[in-house]
C-alpha cells in the first residue's frame, strides 16, 4: 500500500516568499498556499493538512494569532514559524503553550527548512503511532481483563459446586422461591450472617437467568478504597485525575449483559449508594471525567450481613436504595438452624479437598459426624469447609478421619455431648451450663450475641448467667 504525501500548508503575504517556500517543498511534500491567516483558515477546513509553515508578521492575522485559532480546531497539525530575530522573544510564549512547534529565524535555508520539516513530521508520526499503540494496548488489556474473569469462573465451575449442597428443609424452601424470580429480571437481596453461601446463591440466581450464558461479576462494595470507589465502579476517563492515562472501563460496564454481585451493600460509603440508587432507577452509569452517561443492562443482586433496616433508622444507609434493592429479599439461614445441611455439606468438601490437596481420604467416623452436627458453627459453611479442608491435610491416606483430629473448639462439644450420670434435670443444667460458657467464649463473652446463637432473650441469659454463679 502506497504511503500518502504529506501535505503542507504554506502561509506568507509576500508572494516571492511564498514562491521560494512552494519550491523548496513542491517535490517531497503536496503543498497549499495561503496570503493570509483568513485564507489559510479556509483551506484547513478543505485539506488534510499535516502541518503549517507561516511568517509570523502578516498585515491582519499575524502567524501566532493563525496557529492558535487552528490550534483550537485541529490540535495535531506540526506548526512552524518563519520569524525575524527581533520577533523571537513573543514566541517563547507560543512554544510555551504549545501553540508553536518550532521557530526558524530569517533569512533561511531551503535545506534548513526542508529538514526542520521532515524532524518534526517523523515526531508528528512517532507520537501518532505511540497514541495507536496505546488505544490496542488499552483495548488488549481491557480484553484481557474481561478474558480472564471469564477465565476464572471456568476454573470456580470446575472447583465450586454448580448446585447448591443441601438436605435441610429450609434451604428446598430458599430455593422454591428462588426460581420463581431466576427468569425475570427482578433485583435481588440475599440476607444472612457471614459464611451462609450469599454468593453461591447469587450465582445459583445467575445460572438459572436469562443471562447465564454472560459474565457474572461479584464485587465486595466494603473491600475497594473510598478515593476509587467511584472509579472501580463505573470507569473513568484518560486524564480523569492524576495516574489516569488511559480509559478504563468499570464493574457496571464490564458486566453488561450480565449480572453483577454487590456483595456486602451494606458496607457500601454513602457517595457510591448514591450512585448505585442512579444505575438502577435509569440503567445508566457516569464514569469519572465523562460529560454523558453510558447506558448499561445488568441484572443486579446484592447481599449483606447487616439489618439494612436498622442501618436505614441510624442513616448508615439510603431509606431510597434499600427499597430499590429489596424488590425481592431471601434470607439465608445460620448453618445452625439448617443442621441436616452440615453432613451433605462435609461430605461434599471432604470429596472437593480430597481432588484438590490430591489425598485418597477415609470417610468422617460416627463421632466426627456426630460432633460436626453438634456443634454451632458460628463462621457457618466457610468455617465447616476449612475444618474439613484442616481434616484432609492431617488425615492418613484411606484413614477413617476420627474426633481427635478436630480443632480443639469442636471436639470440646465432645465432653458434653453426654452428660455425667445423674438425674434428667442435673443433665439438662449440666447441658445448658456448658452450651452458655461455650457460646460467652465464641462471642468474646458479647451476651446480644450470645443470646442470639442460643435462641434465647437476652434477659434471659442474665436470669441463666447469675444462677451458674450462685
Amino acid at each position: 500500500m502506497t504511503k500518502r504525501k504529506y501535505e503542507l500548508l504554506l502561509v506568507d503575504d509576500e508572494l516571492a516568499n511564498l514562491q521560494k517556500l512552494q519550491r523548496t517543498f513542491m517535490e517531497q511534500y503536496k503543498v497549499h498556499l495561503a496570503r493570509s491567516g483568513e485564507e489559510a483558515l479556509q483551506i484547513l477546513q478543505k485539506a488534510p493538512i499535516d502541518a503549517i509553515i507561516t511568517d509570523q508578521k502578516m498585515p491582519g492575522m499575524t502567524g501566532i494569532e493563525f496557529l492558535e485559532l487552528s490550534q483550537k480546531t485541529y490540535p495535531n497539525l506540526v506548526r512552524i514559524v518563519l520569524t525575524g530575530f527581533t520577533e523571537v522573544d513573543d514566541l517563547i510564549a507560543a512554544i510555551n503553550t504549545g501553540k508553536v512547534h518550532r521557530y526558524i529565524t530569517k533569512p533561511w535555508e531551503p535545506e534548513d527548512v526542508r529538514l526542520a520539516v521532515q524532524d518534526s513530521l517523523e515526531k508528528m508520526e512517532l507520537m501518532h503511532e505511540n497514541e495507536r499503540l496505546a488505544i490496542e494496548l488499552k483495548s488488549a488489556n481491557e480484553k484481557l481483563k474481561n478474558e480472564n474473569i471469564i477465565l476464572r469462573q471456568e476454573v470456580e465451575k470446575q472447583v465450586f459446586p454448580q448446585s447448591i449442597i443441601y438436605g435441610s428443609p429450609e434451604m428446598e424452601d430458599i430455593l422454591r422461591l428462588l426460581r420463581r424470580v431466576t427468569g425475570t429480571e427482578t433485583t435481588v437481596l440475599i440476607q444472612g450472617e457471614t459464611g451462609t453461601g450469599k454468593e453461591l446463591v447469587a450465582r445459583f440466581i445467575h445460572r438459572e437467568s436469562n443471562r447465564s450464558d454472560q459474565i457474572f461479576i461479584p464485587v465486595n462494595c466494603g473491600a475497594i478504597p473510598k478515593d476509587l470507589v467511584e472509579s472501580e465502579f463505573f470507569g473513568h476517563s484518560r486524564g480523569a485525575f492524576t495516574g489516569a492515562t488511559q480509559e478504563k472501563k468499570g464493574y457496571f460496564e464490564m458486566a453488561s449483559g450480565g449480572t453483577i454481585f454487590l456483595d456486602e451493600i451494606g458496607e457500601a460509603p454513602t457517595e457510591l449508594q448514591i450512585k448505585l440508587l442512579r444505575v438502577i432507577q435509569e440503567s445508566e452509569i457516569m464514569p469519572v471525567g465523562f460529560h454523558q452517561p453510558k447506558k448499561v443492562d445488568v441484572r443486579i443482586i446484592a447481599s449483606t450481613n447487616r439489618d439494612l433496616r436498622a442501618e436505614v433508622a441510624a442513616n448508615r444507609f439510603r431509606q431510597d436504595l434499600f427499597f430499590r434493592i429489596n424488590v425481592f429479599s431471601i434470607t439465608i439461614p445460620p448453618l445452625r438452624e439448617r443442621k441436616k445441611d452440615i453432613l451433605p455439606l462435609a461430605e461434599f468438601f471432604l470429596q472437593q479437598f480430597s481432588r484438590k490437596l490430591n489425598r485418597k481420604t477415609g470417610n468422617l467416623s460416627e463421632e466426627t459426624r456426630d460432633l460436626l452436627l453438634v456443634y454451632s458453627w458460628p463462621g457457618n459453611v466457610r468455617e465447616l469447609q476449612n475444618e474439613i479442608e484442616r481434616l484432609v491435610l492431617l488425615s492418613e491416606i484411606e484413614k477413617t478421619i476420627g474426633p481427635e483430629l478436630l480443632s480443639d473448639h469442636i471436639k470440646q462439644r465432645r465432653r458434653h455431648a453426654l452428660p455425667s450420670d445423674g438425674d434428667l434435670k442435673s443433665a439438662v443444667r449440666e447441658l445448658e451450663e456448658a452450651m452458655i460458657k461455650n457460646a460467652l467464649t465464641r462471642f468474646d463473652r458479647n451476651k446480644s450475641r450470645t443470646a442470639r446463637a442460643l435462641g434465647i432473650s437476652r434477659q434471659s441469659l442474665l436470669e441463666k448467667i447469675r444462677r451458674m454463679d450462685e
